[in-house]
Parts: structure tokens; C-alpha cells; sequence
């Protein structure tokens, strides 16, 4: 199968490679031009724009980090609904607001082309190892045609309905993760300033019932030994918390966990923490507090 790739972020450049080790034929395009002749090096073919891997691809994959780079994408001038074809499939794997999702199906339907919403989740690494959650919106036929490439970057692949629903279910996870980060940092500070070491508190408290993702992540990663590299970056995440409250402003439903956690993620960013990694929400708090939660036996 030809499938167009393009986005060669963290994300993408992996899954692309993945697709391209599971023996696909590659067409790669991205604003910088090295990503995309360092991928072809090993295999593929590059394209200068959208509308020229479009007209080589049997399905067109995006990566990218904002709806507006969706959309200028798929629907601007250059873009893939150009060169579009009577049974095209796209995919766009970027976190989204529903409503982007549905715009995008809806010019893509025009021209007889195929739409799936498949945001993902579990960082570079989970990009690396092809063990992705993916949460996919899409008509049941599109879900099909597609799904054998979304179990090649993905090792959770779940459709949750029409187009939208898995932009809305990776929002979900996104106001989760923000939730659970803001008591993890709350907690760990507090635990220091009162004499608790912070490797002896994460050891106990990854066999009790506070253990998340998260936690097992980042404390042991980023928080301990104060690596705040960007895997997932606060900008991103205050992105993703913006359309989640949106969608609750629109949805009628009152999400004051995740606008206090928006709150504190604007601190982050009015800080000049903006470019670290969502795990850099502890930091604020521990200069306020005077402490720092580090560990000598972080990994």
C-alpha cells in the first residue's frame, strides 16, 4: 500500500518508520526539509507539499500539533483535498477539537475520500515500540479500511464512534493526565518540605491505590532527576486543555478540575516554562515551597 505520511515530529518520524518496516511504500513531506531526506535515505519517496503526496497515496497519514496545521493541511492551498481521489482514506493522528474532525470529513466526503480522528497517546517511546492507544472516530467503514495501519502504530486501537468521538476521548485523557500531574506535585512537594524522601514515598506509593501512569513515568524520568526535556511539552498540553474546555463550554458540562489545572499550566508558561515538558508543572510549586523533589536513585 502507498501511504502518505506527513509530519515527522517525535511522533510521526516513528510510526512513519514503523509503517514503513511493515513493509508500505512511504510518500513523506515536512516543513523541514532534513527529516524528510534523512527518511528517505533508508526508503521512500519525498514530496515537496500535501497535494503532491496526496496524489501518490492511497492513504494520507498527518501528524501535526495544532488544528490549524490540520486544516492547512488537508484543506489549504497545496493541501491534500487538491490531488484527492475517489477512495482515498486519511488519517489524522493529531489531538484536535471535535469540530476540526467533522470539518475535515465533511470536505474530504466531497471528493469520495475517507476520514478517521486517531489521536494517540504513550510518547515518543510508545511511538517507537508501536504500542500507541489510539482513539479513532470514523464511520464503521472507514474504521476498517484503516485499521490494519492503526495496529501497526498502535498497540490499543479502539474506534468510538462517528468522526469526533476519538478527538473527544483523547481529550479526555489529556484533562486526566493534566489532573493527575497538578496532585502528583502538590503531593510529592508537600511529602519533602516534610522531611519524607521523595524515592522511598514513589516506591510505596506505586503499590498503593494513588499509582498511575503518570507517577511511574515521571517521577523516576523527568521529576527526580530535573530532565524537564520536552517528550510531551506544556505548550501542547495547555493546547489540548484549551479544547477540552471549550468542548465543555459547548457541551454544557462544568470542568473545574480541568480549569484549575489550565490555571496552573498558564503559571507554568508565564514562568517561560512553556518549552519543558508537562511534567515541569512541579517546578513552580517548588520554588514557592523552597524544596526540590529529587532523588540520587532516579532512573
Amino acid at each position: 500500500m502507498r501511504i502518505g505520511y506527513i509530519g515527522l515530529g517525535k511522533m510521526g518520524l516513528p510510526m512513519a518508520t514503523n509503517l514503513r518496516a511493515a513493509g508500505h511504500d512511504l510518500i513523506v513531506h515536512n516543513r523541514s526539509r532534513g527529516k524528510v531526506d534523512a527518511f528517505v535515505a533508508d526508503g521512500g519517496t519525498a514530496a515537496d507539499t500535501p497535494a503532491e503526496v496526496a496524489a501518490q497515496a492511497d492513504v494520507v497519514c498527518l501528524n501535526v500539533p495544532l488544528p490549524q496545521d490540520s486544516l492547512e493541511i488537508l484543506l489549504g492551498e497545496n493541501g491534500a483535498l487538491e490531488t484527492a481521489r475517489d477512495g482515498q482514506l486519511w488519517i489524522d493522528f493529531g489531538t484536535n477539537g471535535p469540530d476540526t474532525a467533522q470539518h475535515c470529513a465533511a470536505e474530504a466526503a466531497g471528493k469520495g475520500v475517507g476520514y478517521l480522528d486517531a489521536p494517540v497517546s504513550g510518547g515518543p517511546a510508545g511511538a517507537t515500540a508501536g504500542t500507541l492507544a489510539v482513539f479513532v472516530g470514523g464511520t464503521t467503514e472507514d474504521w476498517q479500511a484503516g485499521q490494519e495501519l492503526l495496529d501497526i502504530v498502535g498497540g490499543n486501537v479502539q474506534h468510538f464512534g462517528p468522526v469526533g468521538a476519538g478527538c473527544v476521548a483523547k481529550l479526555a485523557n489529556q484533562m486526566i493526565i493534566a489532573g493527575v500531574r497538578a496532585a502528583n506535585a502538590e503531593a510529592y512537594v508537600l511529602a519533602v518540605k516534610n522531611g519524607i524522601d521523595p524515592q522511598q514515598l514513589f516506591d510505596t506509593l506505586m503499590g498503593a491505590y494513588a499509582a498511575s501512569r503518570c507517577m511511574e513515568v515521571d517521577m523516576p524520568n523527568l521529576v527526580f532527576p530535573g530532565d524537564f526535556e520536552a517528550r510531551f511539552g506544556v505548550e501542547l498540553l495547555l493546547k489540548d486543555l484549551g479544547l477540552a474546555l471549550e468542548l465543555g463550554r459547548r457541551s454544557n458540562v462544568r470542568l473545574l478540575a480541568t480549569t484549575l489545572a489550565d490555571q496552573l499550566y498558564q503559571e507554568v508558561r508565564h514562568k517561560g516554562l512553556g518549552d519543558l515538558d508537562a511534567a515541569a508543572l512541579i517546578k513552580p510549586l517548588e520554588e514557592l515551597a523552597g524544596v526540590e523533589v529529587r532523588s540520587g536513585d532516579s532512573a
